[in-house]
């Protein structure tokens, strides 16, 4: 009887140790976004980025609901979206979410607001595709929606995504002007800091992105436009949207930041990101597009 107990214990020890292992091994899925090589057989059925006014709180208030959604062919090892909500310029906030194993992924927030204002925001959708024999591909797409907020005491609120009218006409000339200008500013003071030859790269917001999602960034082909793109969200993701690295090991929130200014290089397979922190600090992040994987 001792024996057959001693057997007993000595199998279910076993058994342990095994499961142990095994979750010592496993390798556990973890949010990132690092970019693959596309794969031809997944695409997203739908993806989209929304902002719309919700509510008037009070005569100085607003709420605005800011969405995203999107829904790849078929379900991914990982899927993970982000998305970057700017008001006039500056980043007001920003969503994240990811999960494995599924197709589809959504998120919304509301936002409280006050005063006219022009809301831009940009969304990364992304998937992991895992194959046997540790073949890894990916999918991903970008996704813009924009809302002009005209906040008058002169008239009742009001919110377009294009004007129609004469005075929206006019707000949005109001708006875009005094935002543009103040970016300029601001990339002006960054490009002159770090000397950069503007002559030789080709300048992109990055809430212009959306548009070469069926369109090559100039200068390059649509395969080479794919890595760059993919290449240059992972970098963001790490480097801005998870938190933005001062040069005292300091990290802050990008909340509070300028729209970052993508600089192409015409001739050279690098890109340079711009922009400028909470506090002022101006920041220059490099990287370079391997073509040839």
């Amino acid at each position: 009887m001792k024996k057959k107990a001693l057997f007993s214990f000595l199998i279910i020890l076993l058994l342990a140790l095994v499961t142990i292992q095994t979750l010592l091994t496993e390798k556990p899925v973890k949010e990132s976004i690092t970019y693959f090589p596309p794969d031809p057989e997944t695409t997203f059925n739908r993806a989209k980025t929304t902002i719309k006014i919700l509510t008037q709180e009070d005569e100085d208030e607003y709420m605005i609901e800011w969405e995203t959604f999107s829904e790849t062919t078929k379900k991914a090892y990982l899927r993970q979206d982000i998305s970057l909500l700017y008001e006039d310029g500056i980043l007001v906030d920003t969503l994240s979410k990811w999960e494995e194993n599924v197709a589809s992924l959504s998120m919304e927030k509301e936002i409280r607001s006050e005063d006219s204002g022009h809301y831009e925001a940009i969304s990364y959708h992304y998937g992991e595709i895992h194959y046997p024999n540790d073949v890894i591909k990916s999918v991903q797409q970008t996704t813009f929606d924009q809302l002009y907020v005209i906040d008058s005491p002169l008239s009742p609120l009001e919110s377009f995504k294009e004007p129609v009218s004469e005075e929206e006409k006019e707000w949005k000339s109001v708006l875009d002007h005094a935002t543009k200008q103040q970016l300029q500013l601001v990339w002006k003071e960054l490009i002159d800091f770090y000397s950069i030859p503007i002559e030789n790269f080709y300048a992109i917001p990055l809430t212009e992105l959306s548009k070469f999602n069926n369109q090559p960034l100039p200068g390059l082909t649509k395969e080479q436009t794919v890595k760059a793109i993919g290449g240059l969200w992972e970098g963001i993701y790490k480097n801005y949207f998870l938190g933005i690295e001062i040069e005292d090991g300091k990290v802050e929130s990008p909340v509070g930041s300028t729209i970052p200014l993508i600089l192409l290089n015409k001739s050279k397979p690098y890109l340079i990101v711009l922009f400028q922190s909470k506090e002022g600090t101006n920041i220059q992040l490099l990287q370079h597009i391997n073509f040839s994987s």
